[in-house]
């Protein structure tokens, strides 16, 4: 027997779609959704795209002070370019993990 849907009483509008998964985040493996757009940090280099823990999670964790330390400390909205660099990326460059 085929399971059937009934909407409710009184609403014409469709039930909302489930979030396209495009890509996965390459630290936790997690699927990122499309409409996870508060929560994703994209590297400045590569531009892959991370969940914003996993980002901060690869790095040591001096680079995620400095980072909030710079957050809480100006008013400007430019930055160092090497806050939206991933862990990745800075091997290749050589500038640590």
């Amino acid at each position: 027997m085929a399971a059937r849907v009934i909407a409710c009483p009184g609403s014409s509008e469709p039930p909302p779609r489930p979030p396209i998964m495009s890509t996965t985040c390459p630290v936790c493996a997690s699927p990122i959704a499309s409409n996870e757009w508060e929560s994703i940090w994209t590297c400045g280099r590569c531009s892959m795209d991370y969940h914003e823990a996993s980002f901060w999670r690869a790095l040591p964790i001096e680079r995620w002070v400095a980072y909030l330390r710079w957050y809480k400390e100006t008013d400007d909205e430019t930055h160092e370019a090497d806050h939206d660099v991933c862990a990745a990326c800075r091997q290749l460059e050589g500038l640590g993990k």
